[in-house]
Parts: structure tokens; C-alpha cells; sequence
């Protein structure tokens, strides 16, 4: 069943938007919060290129497919500056990171600081420009509300407020200005925590993953020859 809504000119913003889905009711959280996601964090929108990288370090490469359920997952090391490819954003320990892109994929996660020692002596890391980087204010950690932005009724409001014919995405608009309940609020700091509890012990978990396939390896290699 189709959805009809009633606007005046005046609420069409400054371009005259007309776009249906820009005015689907389902793009805002019901929510007794009185503040919205921008009065927590801001939005960095820094970008590098190859050929403007100074820094000789190896740089760890994200695409939407490594950020999944609140985590970055990926399988490949560092390389180096030369093999960035097109134009990236840079991150630092503690971001979060969110595709504009197909939210059902939940495509969330946390930039932990682990992510920053996987080449010998340290390495940068960069995502693609697909990501929104969020970034918490002094005093406030964004990793906090990595559930809220899983949530069902959040990931609802992304979907609901996806724009354009060709690979559809919500504005940035629409994210900074979700309601934040003051729950969530209250409880951030203490959610911030299990969420770096949680994405040291992935990696952790990976890296005896790891450990266990080489040490099968070496025993494969070695009764081979026998």
C-alpha cells in the first residue's frame, strides 16, 4: 500500500526538494530524547589520495564488505601508499564507521586500535569514501552507540531515507540528525567499553585462528616430508 503525504512548499528545504522518499514519514526515530546524533558527534570528512600520501607507512585499505554487526572483519594485510586506489578517508582509533550505502547489510563498525598494528611498526588506516566517519565531541566516546545505530528502528529510518535512481544512499542530514534517546545516552559511555571489550576479543580470537592454521601447516609440511 503506497504512503501519502502532504507538504507545503516551505517544507521542501532550500532546494526544493521533491523527491517522495525524502518525506517518508518512517525517516524519523520516535524517540522522548530531546537531542539528536550531532549534539554527540561530528562527521569527518577527511580524504587522501595516493599521490598526496607524505608518510612512507603501509596503509590498511576498508571497503564497505570489512565493517559488519558493529566490527571491522577483513583478511588482508597493509600495502603500501602506491596501492591505495581511488580517493580514501582517514581514520583514527575510536571512529565509527557507517555505510551510506544499502543499510540491511548493517555495514557498522568501530575503527579499534588494533587495526593499527597489523604491519610491523605500525600502519594508517583508511576507508572507502562510501563510509561516514563519526567522530565523538570531547568527552564522548561514538563507540557508544554502535547499538543504537544497529537498532531495528534506526536501520528502518536509513532504509526509508535512501535517495537517487542508481545504488541509492541516505545524506548525511538525515544520519546527524537522528533522535538519541536519553538512554542511550546515559548508558553510552559504559556501552563504549564492551564494544572495545568486544573488538579486542575478535581480534584476539582471529589471531589464534591464525596460530592454529599455521601450526597445521607446519605439521602437514612436515609428514609430507617424511
Amino acid at each position: 500500500m503506497g504512503i501519502h503525504v502532504l507538504c507545503r512548499v516551505a517544507d521542501l528545504g532550500e532546494g526544493l526538494v521533491l523527491a517522495p522518499e525524502r518525506f517518508d514519514p518512517r525517516r524519523s526515530v520516535e524517540s522522548t530524547g530531546q537531542r539528536c546524533l550531532s549534539d554527540f558527534v561530528q562527521l569527518e570528512t577527511e580524504t587522501v589520495l595516493a599521490k598526496s600520501w607524505k608518510s612512507s607507512d603501509m596503509l590498511l585499505v576498508l571497503d564497505t564488505t570489512h565493517a559488519y554487526e558493529g566490527f571491522v572483519l577483513c583478511r588482508h594485510d597493509p600495502v603500501a601508499p602506491g596501492k591505495m586506489g581511488s580517493a580514501k578517508r582517514l581514520v583514527q582509533a575510536g571512529d565509527v564507521i557507517i555505510s551510506r550505502l544499502r543499510p540491511y547489510l548493517r555495514q557498522v563498525a568501530l575503527i579499534d586500535e588494533a587495526l593499527f598494528h597489523l604491519a610491523p611498526g605500525g600502519n594508517a588506516v583508511v576507508t572507502s569514501t562510501e563510509f561516514f566517519v563519526i567522530r565523538g565531541l570531547p568527552g564522548f566516546a561514538a563507540a557508544g552507540l554502535i547499538p543504537f545505530l544497529l537498532s531495528e528502528r534506526v536501520q528502518g529510518v536509513l532504509a526509508a531515507g535512501q535517495e537517487g535512481g542508481h545504488h541509492p544512499r541516505f545524506g548525511k542530514e538525515l544520519l546527524l540528525s537522528l533522535s538519541v534517546p536519553e538512554g542511550v545516552v546515559r548508558m553510552a559511555p559504559q556501552t563504549a567499553q564492551q564494544m572495545f571489550s568486544l573488538a579486542q576479543a575478535i581480534r584476539s580470537a582471529l589471531m589464534e585462528s591464525r596460530a592454529l592454521v599455521a601450526r597445521a601447516e607446519a605439521e602437514m609440511a612436515s609428514s609430507a616430508s617424511r
